[in-house]
């Protein structure tokens, strides 16, 4: 196995009484995105920033390409301009009295380079995010999306080894939000670059990510690919994050095996599941959850799995509808066709997939 490009150990951050990171470790392979995903507040920005240099630690070690660059026992804090790391804010942090290309310029500038060099470098970088042929305009006129080209472009220049993003794409429009997450992971394949890569917003990650940290008040709940994350949470709060999820209450009625049978309550009927090592016996009280996609609507006589329900509204979304459910006493979500709409007031079947369902302790 090679070497972990980023290694981050044990990391303890506080701010006052509170203890903002509390113990974060991690390793990044070489020309992968590596997400740190949570809601606000979650610690990751300021991971990104003790990576970056731009933070202090009370404690733990990090290392690039196996040497320190942070080591709080041994009292090593290397600068962050040496490094070797870009960086994208939030606010694209464009120098308003410059050019496209001054701007790009300006970290090179700040580490001697010559003349001749910068233009080159500077072309490169520019033609990378096609902003070639704005080189010369006041970096302000540009647009929201072609200014966040240009912050990517400057932290490219220099080739750093890491290129961290801190919320790179939220002051963007939903449109151009897309469109920039299809560039940056084109650009991020097409050159094999590490990104460290910092967000709140799950479609972001879940698109963008080789791996995905998810965060919550300052711990790291859950690593994985983003796939696992999302189909084989950890925790609830990992489950309840990513995505939505269908809950419904219910009580253990048998375990045989790793196969276990469910009765809903509220919903008045009987489900049969993967057991998945959940420590509960007969009687037992449980959460049975599932992700709306995965559970399909039906008009008719439902077979092994089905409950029966009432669909109560419908949100219409284009490429699918969002319907509101009465199951018994309970109200779900559950997504249809679009076609959908048309079953506002109707009964209709619920069919669950057994390999879908996850059981959590209540």
């Amino acid at each position: 196995m090679s070497q972990p490009i980023i290694e981050v150990r044990d990391l303890v951050k506080t701010f006052g009484a509170v203890r903002a990171l509390d113990g974060i470790g991690f390793s990044i392979s070489k020309g992968e995105v590596f997400t740190l995903l949570g809601p606000s507040g979650c610690g990751k920005s300021t991971t990104l920033r003790i990576v970056a240099g731009l933070e202090s630690a009370d404690d733990g070690d990090i290392l690039l390409n196996g040497n320190p660059i942070l080591s709080i026992a041994a009292r090593i804090n290397v600068a962050p301009e040496k490094r070797d790391m870009g960086m994208v804010f939030q606010s694209y942090a464009i120098w308003p009295h410059m050019t496209v290309a001054e701007n790009v310029a300006y970290p090179l500038k700040l580490r001697g380079v010559g003349s001749a060099e910068i233009r080159d470098r500077v072309t490169r970088a520019l033609d990378l995010v096609d902003l070639a042929a704005q080189s010369d305009r006041d970096a302000p006129k540009l647009s929201g999306g072609q200014q966040q080209r240009v912050a990517l472009a400057r932290a490219l220049v220099y080739e750093p080894q890491v290129l961290l993003l801190d919320e790179p794409l939220s002051n963007l429009d939903v449109k151009l939000r897309e469109q920039m997450r299809f560039e940056l992971k084109l650009l991020q394949e097409r050159l094999g670059l590490t990104l460290i890569y910092v967000t709140h917003d799950q479609s972001e990650a879940l698109s963008l990510s080789d791996h995905i940290a998810l965060m919550n008040l300052g711990r790291i709940e859950q690593i994985g690919v983003p796939w696992d994350l999302y189909e084989h949470p950890k925790t609830e709060f990992v489950r309840d994050f990513l995505g939505k999820t269908v809950t419904l209450p219910g009580t253990i009625a048998a375990i045989d095996g790793a196969t276990a049978r469910v009765t809903l309550g509220g919903a008045e009927g009987t489900l049969t599941c993967q057991a998945n090592g959940l420590d509960a016996a007969a009687g037992g009280a449980v959460m049975v959850a599932i992700r709306p996609e995965r559970v399909r609507l039906g008009a008719g006589e439902g077979g092994a799995n089905s409950l029966t329900g009432h669909v109560e509204t419908v949100l219409y979304q284009g490429e699918r509808s969002e319907c509101l459910v009465r199951v018994g006493r309970e109200l779900i979500t559950v997504y249809g066709p679009p076609e959908a709409v048309k079953l506002r007031g109707r009964d209709i079947t619920l069919e669950l997939a057994p390999d879908a369902i996850s059981l959590w302790p209540r």
